[in-house]
């Protein structure tokens, strides 16, 4: 059975193109979750659960994790961009000068 040749891409590089974009558009997810949930309502895996002292009680924070959100949404970014170069980047073939260039023999 013979493989088609046509997209040139090897199935390992297929592959690491599928495993860097399923992590990628977990990071970004992640930062979103950042952006628009509050400490407090955050899971507990994300650093969620942050309780604040008022009035005797402990009340769910109010403030977001900007830093943990940007550093996300970098880091998906850059995932992302390793995808798109795992499945475009294409070696470079030798030219038929180079192939055909002999190699002088040492004696």
């Amino acid at each position: 059975m013979s493989r088609s040749k046509g997209s040139g891409a090897s199935g390992g590089r297929i592959a690491s193109a599928v495993i860097l974009a399923v992590v990628a558009i977990a990071f970004i997810v992640v930062g979103i979750m950042f952006c628009v949930e509050t400490a407090g309502s955050l899971p507990r895996w994300l650093g969620g659960q942050e309780t604040i002292w008022v009035n005797n009680h402990n009340v769910p924070s109010t403030s977001y994790h900007p830093l943990r959100a940007v550093g996300s949404l970098i880091a998906g970014v850059v995932f992302a961009i390793g995808a798109w170069f795992t499945l475009r980047y294409k070696p470079a073939t030798p030219t038929g000068a180079a192939t055909t260039a002999r190699v002088p023999e040492h004696q």
